[in-house]
């Protein structure tokens, strides 16, 4: 050992060996008194290391120092104090549901930086007894000595690493550790959590059955392509998008509803919005002779779209409703005025369509304009007050 490397680890006094054979130590530095861990590494990915040293990472040990010699690296990092999931779960057996998802949500935002570099980084050792859930209620991963670069050009991982039963199947040689494996690991951990047993060794039923059997798949291909796709899988069990009935919107009342947004779905109401837009860039085809200022039709022409798009509560404060009216019919005979009144108002000032007009003209303000508003805001306004009832 050079005599650098020596004077850099004389600074951290062992105090307690954590794992042997593994060459991991307690370690306490000299002249702070902070207690670190310290591990003697002979493979490993520097890269990866490098990465969390420098971006720190939440739910990551911090890296206090790297110090590599020959062959060898020697890592600093912070000592975490707290419990692991797998002394958790001997004690609990197995968790909630709910419970669970939170915990997986959890690892997946850890992952999320680490596979989304380039190359992307691979964990290759997910299992609870990595996951500390510190005192304070944080849970961090821990031991990236399996970790390394995801490159797609080598046939294999050129070293064998992984736990049994968490391990993906291409860890054993079949081809190089992507982000799949650890995909993989995330849904055998979800089930461990969920059963208290791996997957060979007993069946999960529950509502995250699907997530898990696609995770676990043998081919990587047929996994979640991301964890953001896994994430958001698991969110959308949690939260499912709320029906009317949940809602409590009675049936007489979803037919105020704009054409494209009556069902709630959101194909549907994207195409809804496409060709509301489309719709108005032909009224400005039509009426562009008569537009002197682009800039106030672009004005006029966000905020209706926006108004169409929903954005009600916002804009009722700038533009005041009509008068409460409890009837459809005299919605519909508002629409029907408003309208009527459109084109007489607005072939007045020299425009139709209910475009703007240009303060230099000295012409009608966009009475059209506003009529036509108002109109929307005292429909959606029907919907609310009825809705509440």
């Amino acid at each position: 050992m050079e005599l650098q490397t020596r004077l850099r680890l004389s600074f951290y006094r062992e105090i307690a060996d954590i794992n042997t054979a593994h060459h991991i130590r307690l370690v306490q530095h000299t002249v702070s008194g902070k207690i670190f861990v310290k591990k003697e590494l002979s493979i490993y990915d520097l890269q990866v290391f490098q990465y969390l040293m420098t971006e720190n990472i939440p739910g990551t040990p911090k890296i206090e120092e790297l110090i590599e010699e020959g062959n060898t690296l020697y890592v600093i990092e912070e000592y975490i104090s707290g419990n692991s999931l797998e002394e958790i779960l001997a004690k609990e057996g197995s968790f909630s549901e709910e419970k669970a998802a939170d915990y997986i949500l959890r690892i997946c935002r850890i992952l999320q930086p680490l596979h989304q570099q380039h190359p992307p980084m691979v964990h290759r050792d997910l299992k609870p007894s990595n996951l500390i859930l510190t005192y304070d209620g944080r849970l961090v991963l821990v031991d990236f000595n399996s970790a390394k670069s995801y490159h797609p050009e080598r046939s294999q991982d050129t070293v064998l690493f992984g736990t049994a039963g968490y391990a993906a199947p291409e860890q054993y040689g079949f081809s190089p550790s992507a982000p799949a494996a650890d995909i993989y690991a995330l849904g055998v951990l979800f089930h461990k959590m969920l059963t208290g047993a791996l997957p060979t060794e007993t069946n999960y039923t529950g509502k995250f059955s699907g997530v898990i059997a696609k995770c676990i798949e043998i081919d990587p291909k047929n996994r979640y392509n991301s964890v953001t796709a896994f994430q958001k899988a698991i969110e959308k069990i949690l939260k499912p998008p709320l029906t009317l009935e949940q809602l409590k919107i009675p049936e007489k009342c979803q037919g105020y509803a704009l054409p494209g947004f009556r069902s709630r779905k959101k194909g549907y109401m994207i195409g809804a919005a496409i060709c509301n837009r489309l719709s108005f860039y032909g009224i400005r085809q039509c009426c562009w002779y008569s537009v002197d200022s682009l800039q106030n039709y672009q004005l006029y022409h966000i905020f209706l779209s926006d108004t169409l798009a929903g954005e009600l509560q916002r804009h009722s404060i700038l533009f005041p409703p009509l008068p409460p009216s409890q009837s459809r019919n005299s919605i519909y005979f508002h629409w029907i005025f408003r309208l009527c009144m459109d084109f007489p108002v607005n072939d007045y000032s020299g425009f139709r369509c209910g475009c703007p007009c240009t303060i230099k003209q000295k012409s009608l303000p966009p009475l059209g304009g506003f009529f036509f508003f108002t109109t929307i805001l005292h429909s959606m306004n029907q919907i609310q007050r009825k809705t509440q009832k």
